[in-house]
């Protein structure tokens, strides 16, 4: 005889339901909280409009209470002013909050206030569900929840639509700096696009590098910005061009803005992690190691939106996602496109390395744990929820160099500021 589940809502040690204290303004999200948790077999014990009245419950009857359930945006005391008294006075009630606007700064707000988990409204049961069974540690439900926002059809990589790799940049890719000639010889590469080399010379001009229009030809551009900044402007432009017609907030983060910064920050790590050799080839290494995220994207727009729409819940990362809704992942569609593209053989060991776990970190080399960690410290800057284990890889890397806490201090809110008006983004 099979095994019986018991439901969600019931506490597997007591098989007593959890009793739920619901604080939410809107009669509609009331609602729809009940019916979800009553559904799971939790028991609603209160139901409140504002932080207030949450407070005044609490007073009287929190040694009954195990679970707070805040709207974010409430009259009278909102859900962060209402979390920062519950944690002074009730710090052991688990407590998740429910927001519209999940900013950078309200997602770290609410961390530092040791939120349990967040939802993102509109309010999905699915969602909701599995935020419930990580909180609750029920990992026995977390895969079946999965099931229902997954698409079960997976996808053929022959069928794939690869877009061609752009002639200039695989010349730049494979141009020698070092070589004689080299500034001419760039120039002669770049100067029939005319695009591209327009991009140039307004990177050049801008206020970035101290300039105000003075820059006039292409020439005097590579002459400024030296030959390893044009070439990643090159490879830059490029796959800004791959992902221009994918439209939406979501690509905008994940697709152009997180690959951007990503390599920045990997640049600007190698120096205080002790790797400069790393310098001269991880900007396009990182720009380029997650190119099978937006190749999927292009073929699969609306299912990769979804997919991009469940990361930011931060209980799987993207790649878990994928190959639940596609049977295979991102990185080995780039595998796919680098190898129809001839790619040099360090950018396909980019990708294939780029999913290592803690126990692998010393097997893979330098370049996959810094493209790694600047990637999960991208996602921290552009407001984005981690999983558990990028939490845990974020750590693990820092500590495998042996880094100080004021490197990671150096790449918070102040950084960001700075480095978000980069003209690379424009």
């Amino acid at each position: 005889m099979a095994e019986q589940t018991i439901s969600l809502g019931i506490n597997i040690k007591s098989l007593i339901p959890y009793n739920v204290l619901i604080v939410e303004d809107s009669k509609m999200d009331q609602l729809l909280l009940k019916q979800y948790l009553q559904s799971e077999m939790f028991n609603i014990a209160f139901t409140v409009e504002n932080g207030a009245q949450a407070m005044e419950v609490l007073r009287e009857f929190g040694h009954t209470i195990d679970i707070i359930c805040l709207d974010y945006d409430m009259p009278i005391k909102n859900g962060v002013e209402t979390l920062r008294e519950i944690r002074q006075e009730f710090p052991n009630k688990i407590a998740i909050m429910i927001t519209s606007h999940p900013t950078k700064e309200v997602v770290n707000e609410l961390y530092r206030l040791k939120v349990n988990s967040l939802i993102v409204k509109p309010i999905n049961k699915a969602q909701l569900v599995e935020k419930f069974a990580l909180v609750l540690g029920r990992k026995d439900l977390i895969t079946k929840t999965v099931i229902a926002y997954k698409n079960q059809s997976g996808i053929d990589l022959n069928d794939l639509k690869i877009p061609p790799v752009p002639s200039v940049m695989l010349k730049v890719l494979q141009f020698d700096s070092s070589a004689s000639g080299g500034s001419a010889e760039l120039e002669k590469i770049i100067a029939p696009d005319k695009a591209l080399s327009l991009d140039i010379l307004r990177i050049a001009n801008s206020s970035f590098y101290g300039r105000s229009g003075m820059v006039k030809t292409l020439k005097d551009a590579i002459t400024l910005l030296g030959l390893k900044t044009v070439k990643n402007l090159v490879i830059l432009q490029s796959k800004k061009q791959f992902s221009k017609n994918l439209v939406g907030s979501l690509f905008k983060k994940y697709i152009i803005e997180l690959p951007i910064l990503s390599s920045l920050v990997c640049f600007d790590l190698t120096v205080p992690l002790g790797q400069k050799k790393l310098r001269e080839n991880i900007f396009t290494l990182s720009l380029l190691r997650r190119i099978g995220a937006t190749v999927l994207a292009m073929n699969f727009s609306k299912r990769y939106q979804e997919i991009l729409r469940l990361a930011e819940f931060g209980t799987k990362t993207i790649i878990q996602i994928e190959r639940e809704d596609f049977n295979t992942d991102s990185i080995e569609v780039g595998l796919k496109v680098f190898k129809n593209w001839n790619m040099p053989e360090e950018y396909i060991n980019i990708v294939r390395k780029q999913n290592f776990s803690v126990d692998e970190i010393k097997e893979v080399d330098d370049y996959d744990r810094i493209t790694r960690l600047g990637e999960i410290i991208s996602k921290k800057l552009l407001g984005s929820l981690i999983p558990i284990e990028e939490e845990e890889l974020y750590e693990a890397i820092f500590a495998y160099y042996n880094a100080p806490p004021e490197i990671k201090e150096a790449f918070g809110e102040d950084y960001y500021e700075n480095i978000k008006d980069h003209p690379y983004f424009m």
